[in-house]
């Protein structure tokens, strides 16, 4: 009868060490995490505050990246996947005047009513050729050079590199003639 009884009494004290131990954890972790230092979104004005601060904290780490994963967002009709991410404050703004839009959401949501195969167009990759990169900060990716199925071309895409990856910040009409891939 006293061994069960010791038996039960080890229970509450290993639930009282377990919540010890998570409690120190999360006590330490908030000490000793990170500073934030962005805003985590494309929130912002872009003019002031801290370095980065405005700039989506999740941008590509290329910009064929961030180009197929618009095209990605739009085949499969999910705004929340790449509009805060992909694109600055500005191009956002872009994106939705595009598509004559309120917003970047409304600008994927207008455009994926144009998919017609929305596997195909979501699954679509940005060939080497269609990307122009100026220096090391900016890019254009034209949609005329790349193979486009199941909806409608997108158009030119104007990229910047920021600190924390490519990010889309204008969306215009393809060139035409579509320009010869790069030599390099």
């Amino acid at each position: 009868m006293a061994k069960e009884r010791r038996r039960r009494a080890y229970l509450p004290a290993g639930i009282v060490v377990l919540a010890v131990l998570g409690g120190g954890q999360y006590y330490l972790s908030n000490i000793f995490a990170p500073a934030d230092t962005g805003t985590g979104g494309s929130g912002g004005s872009g003019g002031g505050g801290a370095p980065g601060a405005g700039i989506p904290l999740a941008g590509a780490a290329n910009p064929s990246i961030a180009v197929s994963s618009v095209y990605a967002a739009v085949g499969n009709d999910d705004p929340a996947k790449v509009c805060p991410a992909f694109f600055s404050a500005h191009g956002e703004l872009n994106f939705a005047a595009a598509f004559t839009a309120s917003s970047c959401e409304d600008a994927v949501h207008k455009a994926h009513t144009k998919v017609t195969d929305a596997q195909a167009y979501a699954g679509l990759t940005v060939p080497t050729t269609a990307v122009h990169l100026q220096g090391t900060s900016s890019a254009t990716v034209n949609s005329c050079a790349m193979s486009v199925s199941g909806g409608d071309s997108l158009g030119m895409f104007v990229l910047s590199h920021t600190a924390n990856g490519w990010v889309v910040d204008d969306l215009k009409p393809d060139p035409t003639p579509c320009p010869p891939a790069p030599t390099n």
